[in-house]
């Protein structure tokens, strides 16, 4: 719990007067402001601007399918009903033909319908894309949809320019190491 609470924001910036003050000082009703980006520091409702915006992108970004989903729910519309019926079979034919031994057929029909179950294949896609988007938000990083993860894994190489487009061209000295 403590690295989430060290996530919230210690101070809030009140709308009337632009003033910073503490959490803990703020009043029911006080007015927040709070710029594209930051952290709300308190719960709330938004009175005014965009900050739904990120939520609504992120859920629409949920609700896109990639294409592994699309391919896996066509497959489970044929290979479901096709584990059932040869878990149904396992059941009826020994059954029609008065086989003594019932229980174990009705076992081994159960054991074939749990352990071809496409559950774990049907479910993981979706819920590693949710994950993933979910954990990417959290970051401040927003991907407009599920397909975009899927070219993200293909990435081999990422190289960056240094004319200014993504960083100020200046250079720090970051670190200095005097030897005698």
């Amino acid at each position: 719990m403590q690295p989430l609470m060290s996530l919230a924001p210690q101070k809030a910036v009140i709308a009337e007067t632009g003033e910073e003050v503490e959490v803990d000082e703020l009043k029911i009703n006080t007015v927040i402001a709070v710029k594209a980006g930051e952290t709300i520091s308190i719960d709330g409702v938004v009175v005014d601007g965009k900050l739904e915006t990120m939520a609504k992108l992120v859920e629409e970004a949920q609700n896109s399918k990639t294409e592994t989903q699309r391919f896996i729910d066509e497959c489970s519309k044929y290979y479901t009903p096709a584990i059932i019926l040869i878990s149904l079979c396992f059941v009826v034919i020994p059954f029609a033909l008065k086989v003594h031994n019932m229980k174990h057929w009705l076992h081994l029909a159960l054991v074939v319908l749990v352990s071809a179950c496409p559950c774990g294949l049907i479910l993981s896609t979706p819920v590693a894309t949710f994950c993933a988007l979910t954990k990417a938000a959290t970051s401040g990083l927003l991907i407009k949809g599920a397909d975009y993860l899927e070219t993200l894994a293909k990435i081999k190489t990422v190289a960056f320019d240094k004319t200014g487009t993504i960083t100020s061209g200046e250079f720090i000295v970051m670190d200095f190491n005097h030897f005698c």
